[in-house]
């Protein structure tokens, strides 16, 4: 289909996925491009928590100077990287024998300087094998080698690299993706491309969102026509596409009309409205999640301010915080990072974390806010070795309908402004 700039394009979602998917058809010239959000705010999974002069995420985290797409969207709208001053800290080393190791024992410690030579040579031998995966390291999933299907525990025991396994998993488990025997290392590889392995390595590469990363995605939206608090309840695809639903806000209803419609939500969730094929149910009913949870708390006295519990890198530490931080120093409100297994209450697992704080030696306070998250969309290895990223490649521009979002590439905020706009030029430009 050619580029019509006068096409009515109906984009569900606004978070990273749909924003940054209408800020480059608008910027190409499409003149009617319609965002449709079911929350009273945009950002997705990039949520901000804001209270006592201070910002908090509740998603994404961090990025690096990899992140090419999220810098170039951060430049539009004004925003600068920014790399926070680590706090003096000395945090008693005691507490590892406990378990809780500060952050500031990664390296040397949980990474002993014994293991630094292999560290290094597994380094040097990823970034020689990364060619044969450019295909995993490009948007979407068309053409990676059928060996990514298999699990990465699998990849690792395969190409003998323990050392950069174990130095990866701060980062993969502990935000929320999960165990490396249940992964496909497609995903794994998605995620840590050569560029993010060297951030891990050097550290100033790394930097954060003074202003909170749902700034980003509320000023985008500032310049764009982005419609909230629309509950969708219908969509049926023709000759156009007839989009209907209830406005949450005040109980009214709502119908429009679209020539293209773009799914940058859930797709599993969009089968609740969706007049969806065989094919579209099938696949989409397929995807798997993480039920993956962040807790604010008030803690007084908190002696590992920041730190990890290695020991609940694997399913032993289901509902037990695996990492923590003090995103604003003084405030007494930390951040931890739970993955649950979908059915263990809140209560339960904030007794967990009181429990924690009092072996750090500290006092536990209020909840200050919490958010569960139906997170990293993906397919077993056995669905991904079947070709459930071709079938749903083919789907794209059926019925007028596309689909982006993470489970297009995976679960970062830089995979999948990527993706969407490798959407737009090949579907829209």
């Amino acid at each position: 289909m050619g580029m019509d700039r006068n096409e009515r394009i109906g984009i569900v979602g606004a978070g990273a996925a749909g924003l940054s998917l209408a800020r480059r058809l608008a910027d190409s010239g499409f003149r009617s491009v319609t965002v449709l959000e079911r929350e009273s705010e945009p950002g997705g999974k990039c949520r901000t928590f804001r209270a006592e002069g201070g910002n908090w995420e509740l998603g994404a985290v961090m990025g690096t100077t990899d992140y090419r797409n999220t810098l170039d969207l951060m430049g539009k709208v004004g925003m600068e990287p920014w790399r926070s001053t680590p706090p003096d800290r000395n945090p008693e080393d005691a507490f590892v024998d406990r378990g809780f190791w500060p952050s500031e024992r990664l390296f040397p410690g949980w990474i002993g300087i014994g293991e630094l030579p292999e560290g290094i040579l597994e380094i040097l031998r990823y970034h020689i094998l990364a060619p044969r995966y450019q295909a995993a390291f490009n948007p979407g999933h068309a053409g990676t080698p059928g060996e990514l299907a298999d699990s990465f525990q699998a990849w690792v025991d395969r190409h003998r690299m323990g050392v950069l396994a174990k130095a990866i998993s701060i980062p993969y488990t502990t935000f929320g993706y999960g165990y490396y025997d249940e992964s496909p290392a497609a995903y794994v590889l998605k995620f840590f491309e050569p560029g993010i392995v060297r951030a891990l390595a050097l550290q100033f590469k790394f930097f954060k969102w003074r202003e909170g990363v749902q700034t980003l995605w509320e000023r985008l939206a500032e310049g764009l026509d982005v419609r909230y608090s629309l509950d969708i309840r219908e969509v049926r695809r023709g000759d156009t596409v007839s989009v209907g639903g209830i406005r949450s806000g005040d109980g009214t209803a709502f119908r429009m009309e679209f020539d293209r419609l773009i799914l940058a939500c859930p797709l599993d969730d969009a089968l609740g409205f969706l007049d969806a094929s065989e094919e579209e149910r099938n696949l989409y009913s397929r995807i798997l999640h993480k039920d993956y949870r962040v807790y604010l708390k008030r803690a007084r006295g908190l002696r590992v301010p920041a730190g990890f519990a290695p020991a609940r890198f694997d399913r032993s530490g289901i509902g037990r915080a695996m990492i923590w931080d003090e995103r604003v120093p003084g405030t007494g409100i930390h951040s931890f990072y739970v993955l649950g297994d979908g059915a263990q209450t809140d209560p339960e697992i904030e007794a967990g974390l009181d429990e924690d704080i009092r072996a750090m030696g500290g006092e536990p306070g209020e909840t200050v806010t919490r958010v569960r998250w139906k997170y990293y969309p993906h397919v077993s290895s056995e669905d991904y070795r079947s070709g459930w990223y071709d079938r749903f490649e083919a789907l794209q521009g059926r019925h007028r309908t596309y689909a982006c979002g993470e489970i297009a590439s995976f679960s970062t905020v830089e995979r999948v402004i990527r993706y969407s706009r490798d959407l737009a030029a090949r579907f829209f430009e």
